[in-house]
């Protein structure tokens, strides 16, 4: 089976993806980050006013939503 090519990256939803070492985990990685960009639009964070391209349900993008975890408030 050929390696399927995978790079981490920044993501509005749910932060930094990493690349993992498994190739099953990869693949099912892979398949999670494509139906996550399917059912994301451009909106703006309810918290920050940016404009992020974040899932039809969301309306706080994950920078916001870490900070809040880490205590701030709004």
């Amino acid at each position: 089976m050929n390696k399927i090519p995978y790079l981490g990256y920044d993501d509005d939803n749910y932060g930094q993806w990493d690349e993992p070492e498994d190739e099953e985990d990869r693949i099912e990685k892979l398949k999670f980050r494509e139906q996550v960009q399917k059912d994301s639009e451009y909106k703006t964070c309810v918290l920050c006013d940016r404009e992020v391209f974040l899932r039809r349900s969301y309306d706080k993008c994950n920078s916001c939503m870490e900070k809040l975890e880490r205590g701030m408030e709004w």
